[in-house]
């Protein structure tokens, strides 16, 4: 599953996904920054929350005027 996605007009340019929160190796090359690493996939799912929130609080002091929030319930639809 991935958690989170970053795209351009090319596609897909980072993710994190199950190669990260079921890492075995120690070395970590995606979007998270090494916060997820290893860490199984419900504790990744809480992380990647919490850094989304994050952002957001860092844009809103940007932005004050800005409306964004992490859902409650986030799902991915299946493709097939």
């Amino acid at each position: 599953m991935t958690l989170i996605s970053m795209h351009n007009s090319e596609g897909c340019i980072g993710r994190c996904d199950a190669k990260c929160y079921d890492a075995k190796e120690p070395a970590c090359h995606c979007m998270c920054g090494g916060r997820n690493h290893g860490v199984g996939e419900r504790q990744a799912v809480e992380n990647t929350r919490e850094l989304a929130e994050d952002w957001i609080d860092k844009m809103k002091e940007q932005d004050p005027d800005l409306s964004a929030k992490v859902a409650d319930v986030v799902t991915q639809q299946p493709l097939f």
